[in-house]
């Protein structure tokens, strides 16, 4: 069987203000794809090696990927997609088609960009030849994808650590396709709340039993796939939020039935979608007041992860306010880190951090202290955690001590936006986390994977930025205005 791959991700936050161009993707084409994955977590590593156990000839041609920012410059996207679509043609025929796309992209002029690269794929090879797709567990799932594509799997994890097995699915349902003992048949259900970010963690109610419901449907005779997007808010299109996905063997009815009923399931819980978390003065006092240490504060609204620009000072601000002790924060600023390089390890340093991308996620903060340590901010993570991915490079990156009040805090300025998915981004400067009484990591979710290892206390911080979780419906345009939460919150006309 001949098995054509190519991945383009890219989660688009349309409130953020840099757009994403060519230039932000990282892109590898032919075999440095399989190379580049075949040793990590990612789907697909799980392309690979459900190939080798069912006699797949895997033909790459791309994977593009870039760290979550603004909205896709049509000039990028058609360049990666023209890219894709070239290589289909030199590839000559083929059997079928595994496409590793995020679900969240937004271009300019195509709120789903996703499902505009399945279209195109699928206009090009005609219906002959089948094609599935893996998607983030945070796509927002359109029903022109589920009319192109053979069919759909959404990991099942946030923080996302079953990409390779969802990987490993995908391919599997695209063997048993080709060779004819499947007829994949989908259903898409699309539930009328927005399902707020602060709920994604699927090892927690409200969505743990969901999740644990499309696994056991799974095992169910005749149903070939089951999944559930929880969606991402940042993007204003027109599906955005939650989607369930059924894929049965050619039996449409169960697939409808299956996927409507977990969708009233969503539903039935839509009381428990309200928030209710503390502000960054409040989560930072209460992270003084805690006796467990280190206490993680999860930085929402400037959550790299989904877009933001990881320039945030609302939480510093607090920090240095509160004269709190003991605390570590990472904030993306090349300049200052600049700073710190040229006054070398030891030297004093008057800096002005943060705040320095759009007026959004705070104002500048000017602070004095000794740079600690420098490094090319390189790193490595080898266990399972959100993303898959085992190399990171966060660009020069400088540790500050910073006085404040009776004590001091560390902070870590980094010329490249990595999202906090590895504890390796600040044990590799020299941190050691029970030393340190509260971390700070700018997410959501995604970093509780590498910090509910060394933090017995995290608590969720109601932060600005472009990645606020209490958006209104007034500051989207394009998103249906009719959603649960939006309906009844106090927040929903609000234009911050």
């Amino acid at each position: 069987m001949r098995v054509a791959v190519a991945g383009f991700s890219h989660e688009s936050n349309t409130f953020a203000s840099q757009p994403t161009t060519l230039e932000d993707f990282s892109i590898h084409f032919g075999d440095q794809l399989l190379d580049r994955h075949a040793d990590t977590y990612h789907e697909i590593a799980g392309y690979i090696a459900a190939a080798a156990d069912e006699g797949m000839q895997l033909l790459p041609i791309l994977s593009a990927n870039a760290t979550p920012a603004g909205t896709v410059t049509a000039a990028a996207y058609d360049e990666i997609t023209g890219q894709i679509l070239s290589g289909l043609s030199e590839l000559g025929p083929v059997d079928g088609v595994l496409l590793a796309l995020h679900g969240a992209m937004v271009v300019e002029g195509i709120p789903h960009g996703d499902a505009e690269t399945v279209r195109r794929v699928r206009a090009q090879l005609g219906e002959d030849v089948a094609i599935v797709v893996t998607h983030d567990y945070h796509a927002n799932v359109p029903p022109e994808l589920i009319e192109n594509a053979d069919a759909l799997v959404i990991y099942k994890t946030n923080p996302h650590i079953d990409q390779r097995e969802c990987g490993m699915q995908a391919a599997t349902i695209l063997a048993r396709t080709i060779r004819g003992e499947i007829r994949p048949t989908m259903h898409l259900v699309k539930p009328e709340v927005v399902f707020n970010i602060y709920f994604h963690n699927t090892s927690a109610p409200p969505m743990q039993p969901l999740m644990q419901d499309a696994i056991r449907l799974e095992q169910q005779s005749g149903i070939v796939a089951t999944s559930i997007a929880a969606g991402y808010q940042y993007a204003d299109v027109d599906w955005m939020g939650p989607s369930v996905v059924v894929v049965t063997d050619g039996n449409k009815d169960l697939a409808v039935t299956e996927a409507e009923r977990i969708g009233e399931a969503i539903w039935a819980i839509r009381q428990q979608l309200i928030l209710d978390i503390p502000t960054p003065a409040k989560a930072v006092e209460e992270a003084i007041a805690s006796d467990r240490r280190p206490t993680t504060l999860l930085d929402f609204g400037d959550n790299i992860g989904g877009g933001a620009a990881g320039d945030s000072t609302f939480v510093l601000e607090q920090f240095l306010e509160q004269e709190a002790d003991g605390w570590v924060v990472t904030i993306w600023d090349p300049a200052a880190a600049q700073q710190c390089a040229e006054a070398g390890i030891g030297g004093a340093v008057a800096l002005t951090v943060g705040g320095k991308t759009d007026s959004e996620h705070g104002s500048p903060l000017r602070i004095e202290g000794f740079v600690r340590t420098l490094s090319d901010g390189a790193y490595e993570e080898f266990e399972r955690r959100h993303g898959g991915a085992r190399c990171y490079k966060q660009g020069l990156t400088a540790v500050v001590r910073v006085p404040c009040g009776a004590g001091s805090g560390l902070l870590v300025l980094n010329s490249s936006r990595e999202s906090p998915n590895s504890i390796h981004q600040i044990t590799s400067v020299g941190i050691v986390p029970p030393q340190q009484k509260i971390l700070a990591a700018k997410g959501a979710i995604a970093p509780r994977a590498a910090y509910e290892p060394v933090s017995p206390h995290l608590i969720e911080v109601d932060s600005g930025g472009a990645c606020w979780i209490g958006r209104g419906s007034g500051s989207y345009e394009r998103a249906r205005k009719h959603l649960y939460e939006w309906t009844i919150s106090p927040k929903a006309g609000d234009n911050t």
